[in-house]
């Protein structure tokens, strides 16, 4: 018997979200099974809950890869990176005076279609990519008991799916807002879980972790250039206060996994082998602290198990 069947420990994942920086998640998947270390159950966010949704029902980050690299191959997901890549904001200082002119009309139009419709991209195209990626079933008949994040735009609030359709459950969760329309479902108005809970620690919990390994892909907090006008100052004060609600979140956690994430873009799905790479080192990082907090917990069942028997 080994360590974890002594100590009747359960191990959780929190994946958080962050477009394509969640496919670093495969590469952390990939170290626990190497190590042999168990996952008893998940909880994701946005791109969290698409990895997370994919490996409790394939249970090998092999397979998760594979599937990934199949639709990653196919003519829809190029036609998607190219409408991702329009939305994306480009450096207009390092351009040429026709670069700038044509990134300006650009983003005219994207503003143009933000205020005449509630997604820049039509949902049928996040949906598409849902069914070429998880199989259709209930959340409850998933092999790993999962839960799902989204947020309720109505109501203010997370909401955390743990049954019913894990494709539409999964859709909602990834919605991002004003890229996708929102997905109105259960008398909820749902978009991206990442508005509120970009990393599902507590989630984690009620699903009956002991321990939670969480895993946060997101950007680190930098110094950004001189700001050139209104818009970029108001980003970076939302990109400040999620940082920090972030890491509010994150102190929950029993080991924080963060793949080192540097200027890579949401939608940079282009860095699929560098981005599991970087996964893979983030966890190596970290073993020791995944092996020191399941060795502590295996300590305090021992204990509680022999005053028991006294």
């Amino acid at each position: 018997m080994g360590l974890f069947r002594r100590s009747f420990m359960k191990v959780g994942l929190a994946l958080g979200g962050g477009g394509a920086r969640g496919l670093a998640h495969i590469g952390v998947l990939r170290v626990l099974e190497r190590e042999k270390i168990p996952v008893h159950c998940i909880a994701g966010t946005s791109a969290g809950s698409i990895l997370g949704a994919m490996y409790a029902q394939l249970q090998s980050a092999a397979d998760v890869e594979d599937r990934i690299r199949n639709f990653f191959g196919s003519d829809r997901f190029r036609e998607m990176t190219r409408r991702f890549s329009a939305t994306q904001k480009k450096d207009m200082s390092r351009q040429g005076w026709l670069d700038r002119t044509l990134t300006f009309v650009k983003r005219q139009y994207i503003v143009t279609r933000a205020f005449r419709q509630l997604g820049l991209i039509d949902r049928s195209i996040l949906e598409f990519a849902v069914r070429a990626l998880i199989d259709d079933e209930d959340i409850r008949d998933v092999k790993i008991p999962l839960a799902v994040v989204a947020t309720d735009l109505w109501k203010g609030e997370d909401v955390v799916m743990t049954r019913g359709s894990l494709r539409k459950a999964v859709s909602a969760s990834a919605g991002i807002p004003g890229t996708f329309p929102p997905l109105e479902m259960d008398g909820r108005c749902l978009v991206d879980g990442c508005v509120i809970n970009m990393v599902p620690v507590h989630e984690t919990r009620d699903l009956g972790a002991d321990r939670v390994i969480a895993v946060d892909v997101t950007r680190e907090l930098v110094r950004p250039p001189a700001f050139q006008n209104g818009l970029e100052v108001m980003f970076r004060a939302d990109e400040i206060t999620n940082y920090r609600l972030n890491e509010f979140h994150l102190m929950t956690a029993d080991v924080v996994v963060r793949p080192k994430m540097g200027e890579t873009h949401w939608a940079d799905f282009g860095r699929l082998d560098e981005l599991i790479r970087l996964g893979e080192e983030a966890a190596e990082e970290k073993l020791a602290d995944i092996r020191g907090i399941l060795r502590s917990a295996g300590r305090r069942w021992f204990h509680f198990f022999r005053g028991k028997g006294n």
